[in-house]
């Protein structure tokens, strides 16, 4: 009896089991289907686009040109339609890819068509020329940015990625099962969104094939007055951001923003040395006679090539680039009252162009220093403890051609949506007066002065005028031949009349501001002239 009940128990207790399994099993089968469903999908990513960065007219400096890629999901025929457009090694290197059978991506030279072929047109990041290289920057192998706006925006950039992928049902081996169409998903239109940039892309590649023309170590930056903001950033050597690895040992730095590192100076200081002397109450008359050198505290300064330029005022001086005048005019002014306009237009301070993207701040003497009369006689001409950056040099004369008014320089404008629309603006940058209208007047009239009758002579524009300033910056190295190494300068505001836009020319060699950057101010203020129609 014990027996039989315990038995009964037993299959009453499985009996029950069974039930539940079975009600489980009912009630999961939707589920368990899916799970098997999904098991069997591949999905294979074709592309992955990033933000854009554009210019001032939201045309864009990355992803202007497309590529093709394809998805491949290896058939019988596919071989022989990719053969089409690759060789045959590329074949042969493919092979084992098509044996295994599993979908893959594949860059190809054209748009392909055939069984188990689906090709994108898809965007490439840079140009082989890139335009603005080393203001847009570089990406890592993860795709994350390296230099420039494609690090200071990164996070704006990658945040919006889009991607184009291809689904597939495939076998336990991961191969597209015959007669199953592939599935596509295609979200690379948030690539649109991103960042706009102060850059005009005409102006940008104007500056850069009137550089490329005669410069090699250089730089280039045009800013619109009064606004400063950068319409142009050259420098040279320039690269490829698609082929970084190439470059990162060269010798001449190609990686290196010339644009925003600091140099030494030279005379185009001296537009800062008569806006002190102007602004101390000296008059514009004030004469000296150059007799090619002056002496302070027992040593001899010199006239660059020893020149003599005889009596002058400070037009004059200007014009033609006297170093004697300055050494004796500045005796003149107070060492703080001359530091706090070097100050006041910008030098010894750094800019920040885009988050974390700055601008050497350069070097400025000290007012302790300048109470040393060599020291200060060096300074009055822009040699000694100074130096500063192309992008400053452009800051001051955009204050000198503006009026009086110094305006921060700026490279961003905002961000935009996939559509366009600015989902961020800038602030404008507010103007700060440190100069008399007075005084930027004459100072505008001493630059048109070395461009009519001075050391600018022989590169103003065609059309509209100028006012310009050159500068050979002796830097104490010597070249193989025992001859000192010098660094060019040639700084101005175009047309006279109505000042539209800054050029600043500068390279790490030459023979003088004149000779080695006037030809490339010229020809850029020729050609705004020509395609923007600026006189």
């Amino acid at each position: 009896m014990e027996r039989r009940v315990v038995s009964f128990f037993a299959l009453t207790i499985l009996a029950m089991f069974l039930c539940i399994l079975s009600i489980y099993t009912i009630s999961e089968g939707d589920v368990l289907a899916e799970t098997a469903q999904r098991q069997s999908s591949y999905r294979l990513t074709v592309a992955e686009t990033r933000g854009t960065v554009y210019d001032c007219s939201l045309l864009p400096l990355t992803g202007e040109s497309e590529e093709y890629v394809a998805a491949v999901a290896p058939a019988a025929s596919t071989a022989a339609s990719l053969n089409r457009v690759l060789g045959e090694e590329e074949i042969q290197e493919l092979a084992p890819l098509l044996q295994a059978g599993r979908p893959f991506a594949l860059a190809l030279p054209s748009n392909v068509s055939g069984e188990g072929i689906l090709t994108f047109s898809v965007k490439q990041r840079y140009q082989e020329k890139q335009l603005a290289a080393h203001v847009v920057g570089y990406l890592d192998g993860s795709g994350h940015g390296v230099s420039g706006i494609e690090k200071a925006y990164d996070g704006v950039l990658s945040s919006q990625q889009g991607e184009i992928s291809v689904s597939y049902q495939v076998d336990a081996l991961n191969r597209a099962l015959a007669g199953e169409k592939a599935s596509v998903s295609d979200t690379s239109y948030l690539g649109k969104s991103g960042v706009v940039l102060t850059i005009d892309k005409r102006i940008q590649r104007i500056a850069e094939e009137a550089a490329e023309k005669s410069l090699s170590s250089a730089a280039v930056v045009v800013a619109e007055i009064p606004s400063c903001k950068i319409r142009a950033m050259v420098s040279l050597p320039s690269f490829s951001p698609s082929q970084v690895a190439q470059v990162l040992d060269a010798p001449d730095s190609p990686l290196m923003n010339r644009a925003l590192a600091a140099y030494n100076v030279g005379s185009v200081f001296k537009l800062v040395s008569a806006a002190a002397a102007l602004e101390a109450g000296l008059p514009p008359e004030t004469e000296y006679e150059c007799t090619g050198e002056i002496l302070v505290s027992g040593d001899a300064f010199h006239c660059y090539n020893s020149e003599v330029h005889g009596v002058e005022d400070m037009s004059a001086a200007v014009a033609n680039s006297c170093n004697t005048y300055f050494v004796n005019l500045m005796q003149q002014v107070q060492p703080s009252l001359f530091l706090d306009m070097a100050e006041r237009l910008g030098f010894g301070s750094g800019t920040e162009l885009a988050p974390g993207y700055f601008s050497a701040a350069g070097a400025l003497p000290s007012e302790s220093l300048l109470q040393v009369p060599k020291a200060l006689a060096n300074f009055s001409f822009g040699q000694g403890e100074l130096t500063a950056t192309p992008l400053q040099i452009t800051a001051m004369i955009n204050a000198i051609a503006s009026g009086g008014e110094y305006t921060e320089p700026a490279l961003v404008e905002g961000t935009v949506d996939a559509s366009l629309q600015f989902t961020s603006r800038e602030e404008e940058k507010e103007p700060r007066r440190v100069l008399s209208p007075y005084t930027a007047a004459l100072l505008q009239n001493f630059m048109k002065a070395s461009v009519e009758s001075g050391t600018s002579r022989r590169y103003s524009p065609a059309h509209g005028g100028a006012g310009a300033k050159t500068a050979t910056a002796q830097t104490g190295r010597l070249d193989e031949n025992g001859v000192e190494e010098v660094q060019s300068w040639f700084a101005g505001f175009y047309p006279y009349e109505d000042p539209q836009y800054v050029i600043t020319v500068f390279s790490e060699e030459g023979t003088g501001g004149g000779p080695t950057c006037g030809p490339v101010f010229q020809e850029i203020a020729d050609e705004i002239c020509r395609q923007l129609g600026v006189f």
